[in-house]
């Protein structure tokens, strides 16, 4: 890094964006979900990403990558306004203001009163990923990430209604053209993850630059498994 002023900027050949430390983030956010004590039905999302990030503060793994790691991390104005607040913030120790960012959503939900609910919309929506399409949660950064819970444990269920959602919704959420959800590229980040865990991934034409976003979905495990 350069000893010019304090303006944000890195080194061209510091990327944490660079496909090696976004891989890195989504293994060691897989591998403490499957060391995670599984969530019970009632848990909330905060409660749930709250054990989550306590696994990863805590892992062996993380000691070796150089993050810190936030949850419920608010998002501030200049004025002090409110533009939201993140579910988990991976903050790069060399980087001045760059972070990735997760926003987290619970799927396939069974309601205290017995109503089941698979959520997609929600997931797609203003305070899922439309928080990264309208700026809020990643103003002028190229890439960000959603969390599905999976809480009936159906991943293949929820991967193919995920994708239907999204490409239902292509134009509000921009994507970029030829692009749908699919596979990730960084896949190989689930090598030891929790047996259904699915990463994807959509590019989304920002017109101020691309947002490339990332669907890490997380099975919850029944008691029997």
């Amino acid at each position: 890094m350069n000893g010019g002023a304090f303006i944000g900027a890195l080194d061209p050949e510091f990327n944490p964006f660079d496909g090696e430390y976004l891989a890195e983030i989504l293994e060691v956010t897989a591998r403490a979900w499957a060391r995670m004590r599984p969530p019970k039905q009632d848990d909330i999302e905060d409660r749930i990403t709250f054990r989550l990030v306590g696994q990863l503060a805590n892992a062996p793994e993380f000691a070796e990558i150089p993050y810190d790691v936030i949850p419920q991390w608010w998002i501030v104005g200049l004025d002090g306004e409110l533009f939201g607040r993140l579910d988990i913030r991976f903050k790069h120790r060399r980087s001045k203001r760059d972070y990735f960012g997760f926003e987290a959503k619970r799927l396939h939900v069974t309601y205290p009163s017995g109503r089941t609910s698979k959520e997609y919309s929600t997931y797609a929506g203003e305070a899922g990923m439309m928080a990264f399409i309208e700026g809020q949660y990643s103003k002028m950064l190229p890439a960000g990430g959603m969390l599905g819970y999976v809480m009936d444990g159906k991943s293949d269920e929820a991967w193919s209604g995920i994708g239907k959602q999204i490409e239902s919704q292509r134009t509000v959420l921009k994507l970029s053209t030829g692009c749908t959800f699919a596979r990730s590229t960084l896949s190989k980040a689930l090598e030891q993850a929790l047996n259904g865990s699915h990463l994807g991934e959509t590019d989304h034409d920002l017109d101020t630059h691309h947002l490339r976003l990332f669907h890490l979905l997380l099975p919850v495990r029944t008691t029997a498994a």
